[in-house]
């Protein structure tokens, strides 16, 4: 639920995200478009509802080195290990599949953002975008 009571719409939740890179990793990776349109709904729905985007980026800045890519007061773009997306597979109860369509779309959304630059994402870490409610 939104501060006014309402529930949030997948749209608003999958905001951060152009369509066409919903439709190409959906294809790319074999999976329904609406499968990965709602668990790209659900995982930024999780990370709205616990602990709050603010919080969870605070924690992440204190846990790695320099995560934070981009922050514009829309969303926020990082660098995390692989871990933070195997805990929210997991958490979610994502197949492997779905879990890698729903990286590789954050991947490509980060990739076509002019404000980061794809050689900041350090060796090993994994681009999460997350929409600021």
């Amino acid at each position: 639920m939104d501060r006014e009571g309402q529930s949030m719409t997948d749209e608003a939740l999958l905001a951060p995200f152009d369509l066409a890179v919903i439709r190409t990793t959906a294809q790319h990776n074999d999976i329904e478009e609406s499968e990965l349109r709602d668990a790209l709904a659900s995982h930024q729905r999780t990370m709205r509802a616990n602990p709050g985007v603010e919080d969870l980026v605070y924690e992440w800045r204190k846990q790695y080195e320099d995560p934070v890519l981009d922050r514009t007061p829309e969303l926020f773009v990082l660098a995390l290990p692989p871990t933070v997306w195997e805990e929210y597979g997991d958490y979610l109860d994502f197949e492997s599949e779905t879990l890698a369509a729903v990286t590789a779309v954050h991947q490509e959304q980060t990739v076509r953002l002019d404000s980061v630059e794809f050689s900041a994402i350090p060796e090993g870490h994994v681009a999460l975008v997350v929409g600021r409610p």
